[in-house]
């Protein structure tokens, strides 16, 4: 994949939209490109963390065992967490098609964000979507089971 389209992959995703065309190329040119097959772990539960993945093409099932968590598709992040801090995997990641990702490493990216603030931002804007997100389900599952 050319510099360029992986430029305008990153641009149009919620986590890179607010960062500057200069951003987005030193961004860009961190991003490893790399083509899964399906039913591929990329990662388990408790495994040591340092990168995140953007799903250029295909779907991640990320789940706890048998226990599914989400579905994540075509341009949409996973394992954000990991460039953030050094813990364990909070879940596993397992291909559900052919995939093709940018994954970035955490000590490139800590690179990169050092001069730029609207990379982290994307990045909490991010989690906590996914926090409500959580935190709707657990209620609706309270809701349930009452």
């Amino acid at each position: 994949m050319l510099i360029v389209e992986k430029i305008l992959l990153l641009k149009n995703s919620d986590i890179f939209k607010n960062c500057s065309e200069v951003d987005l190329i030193e961004i860009a040119s961190i991003c490893e490109e790399k083509q899964v097959d399906k039913n591929v772990t990329l990662f388990k539960k408790g495994d040591a963390g340092n990168c995140m993945y953007f799903i250029y093409s295909g779907s991640v099932s990320i789940h706890d065992e048998e226990h599914q968590l989400a579905v994540l598709a075509e341009n949409e992040i996973f394992g954000e967490l990991s460039l953030l801090d050094s813990e364990a995997r909070s879940a596993s990641a397992t291909t559900l098609t052919d995939s093709i990702f940018l994954k970035i490493e955490q000590e490139a990216f800590y690179d990169v964000v050092a001069v730029n603030t609207d990379i982290l931002k994307g990045i909490m804007r991010t989690l906590c979507r996914r926090l409500r997100e959580q935190d709707r389900v657990t209620v609706e599952m309270k809701k349930k089971v009452s």
